[in-house]
């Protein structure tokens, strides 16, 4: 008698555990009734019941916007990356160094539209940073030294509030140029902001 009162128990206990777990969502399905798998279970149909909540949001239809915009935007760097390497290959520096600065075009409009998303605007700083390093020594190469301070000027006010530090490499070169076209003065003040700024960073 004990012990098959204890078989009973079980068996309660089973189909109450039972019950519970066939109230809880499976992963993916967002709640009862929906989810990718409710038309496997009997009378499902892979929508939510009379009065129940979608297993899924619709999605955010400006995120999706924005979405598309950052992957055209990083489409076109590419591209324009791409090609600046080719004429570069051939020795069209000028041609290299007008494809990217589309790139630096395509980048600042993109900060102006994103101006309160710092997220964005860190992960735009790291990408654009080493292309202004890269037009300025193209511009070198060619002699365009006038060119080469003009851009390291521009990427320097860009980015040096947002992240002195950054833009060490661009005050570098820069403070390089003004050398060596015996510019002391220049040269002297430009190393002398990279020592002050280095200093603030190790403190």
């Amino acid at each position: 008698m004990e012990r098959k009162f204890r078989l009973i128990l079980v068996i309660g206990l089973l189909v109450s555990l039972l019950g519970i777990a066939d109230a809880q969502p499976l992963p993916g399905q967002g709640g009862p009734g929906g989810g990718e798998n409710a038309e496997m279970r009997p009378g499902g149909h892979g929508g939510p019941g009379p009065g129940m909540m979608p297993g899924k949001f619709k999605p955010d239809p400006e995120r999706e916007k924005q979405m598309k915009r950052n992957a055209s935007m990083m489409a076109m760097a590419e591209a324009h990356k791409n090609l600046a390497q080719i004429y570069e290959t051939q020795g069209k520096t000028d041609e290299a160094a007008a494809e990217l600065i589309k790139i630096i075009d395509l980048a600042k409009g993109q900060l102006e539209k994103n101006k309160d998303n710092e997220f964005f605007k860190r992960n735009i700083m790291g990408k654009v940073m080493p292309v202004y390093h890269h037009i300025s020594k193209l511009y070198i190469k060619n002699n365009r030294l006038a060119d080469a301070e003009k851009i390291l000027n521009e990427g320097i006010a860009l980015f040096e509030k947002e992240s002195p530090e950054d833009v060490t490499r661009l005050r570098l070169l820069l403070a390089e140029i003004y050398q060596n076209s015996n510019e002391t003065k220049k040269a002297e003040e430009a190393y002398k902001k990279i020592i002050e700024e280095s200093k603030k960073n190790l403190e």
